[in-house]
């Protein structure tokens, strides 16, 4: 049997998350195995990118042989600064990302693996379900106006445009190198530009649980940094339109 996928890399960006690393690394380690096991992938490397944690992060990672440590330069960089670190660093033809929260199940990476096969999208994206237990009424309901925002101002057939955990081929490395934004608006930012460059984008559902640790996420200052990604880059996209026919 051969492969469904011949490497994957998986990158983690990482800061003050000591109480999620006993728990989230092992159950990655043992999905990856679990997938060569399986022979849905040949190899794989994982990737955490240390964006100046200031608990035992590094201390814990550092147990894992398996594991690529990656430390952000200069001041702590965010979170769309450090995924991108990680791409780079990433030498696998396919490329995954999740949070290092616990957030994210592991064991939902095979669906991902599985979704590639027949070939009709190389971008997989997971889709979080309101009633999850770790999607909170305010996030939930975040989620929700995204969501229904960009389908009416992008033509979106997603049901969740802000995950964390998606799949997709190195051949969009380029476009998501380019991306400027560099806290958690990375994410929504990504999917848009996906939408716009007419990507195949699949979504499949997954479970999201309550995160281990200290939340990251501002609701208002990052509810308006994705609100502004969501209205700035259409008014560009049109401005870019208008130019081209004149």
């Amino acid at each position: 049997m051969n492969p469904i996928l011949k490497n994957i890399s998986v990158v983690m960006p990482c800061y003050n998350e000591q109480q999620a690393i006993p728990t989230i690394v092992p159950r990655l380690l043992k999905s990856l195995e679990g997938l060569k096991n399986k022979e849905m992938i040949e190899e794989f490397e994982l990737i955490v990118v240390n964006d100046k944690s200031t608990d035992k992060s590094v201390e814990l990672l550092s147990a894992y042989k398996q594991i690529k440590i990656v430390n952000t330069t200069g001041e702590q960089r965010g979170y769309g600064l450090a995924l991108k670190q990680g791409f780079q660093e990433a030498k696998s033809q396919w490329i995954a990302f999740l949070d290092v929260d616990n957030s994210y199940r592991p064991e939902d990476l095979e669906k991902f693996v599985l979704e590639t096969q027949d070939g009709s999208s190389d971008f997989i994206m997971g889709s979080r379900r309101f009633s999850e237990k770790g999607m909170s009424l305010t996030r939930g309901t975040g989620n929700w106006f995204y969501m229904a925002l960009a389908k009416l101002l992008y033509g979106s057939h997603l049901e969740d445009v802000c995950s964390g955990y998606r799949l997709f081929h190195r051949r969009h490395l380029n476009d998501v190198l380019q991306i400027e934004e560099e806290g958690l608006d990375y994410s929504i930012f990504l999917t848009l530009k996906m939408l716009l460059n007419k990507v195949s984008i699949k979504q499949i559902p997954i479970q999201y649980d309550v995160r281990l640790g200290e939340s990251k996420l501002s609701v208002v200052q990052d509810g308006i940094a994705f609100l502004r990604v969501l209205l700035t880059l259409k008014a560009r996209r049109l401005r870019d339109l208008k130019h081209s026919q004149v």
